[in-house]
């Protein structure tokens, strides 16, 4: 029993440093990625994110190839 504490104390901490970040063909690149001022494409949104992290894309027509960098290895 003594394990369930910590393991509600490193979930709640993933959750609190979940990023979010909003992509929208109305958006510009050099925004922050929230709701108020999105990013205009998926890839900018990749390159910023972490694991655990969620990208919202709105509606809206994105032609572009998008290729996540891949995770350094621990």
């Amino acid at each position: 029993m003594k394990k369930l504490p910590l393991l509600f104390f490193v979930l709640t901490i993933a959750v609190v440093f979940a990023g979010e970040y909003h992509v929208s063909v109305k958006g510009d690149d050099s925004n922050n990625g929230s709701l108020s001022q999105p990013l205009k494409t998926i890839s900018a949104a990749a390159l910023i994110a972490q694991p655990g992290d969620t990208i919202t894309v709105h509606e809206g027509v994105y032609r572009e190839r998008i290729t996540p960098p891949v995770p350094l290895s621990l």
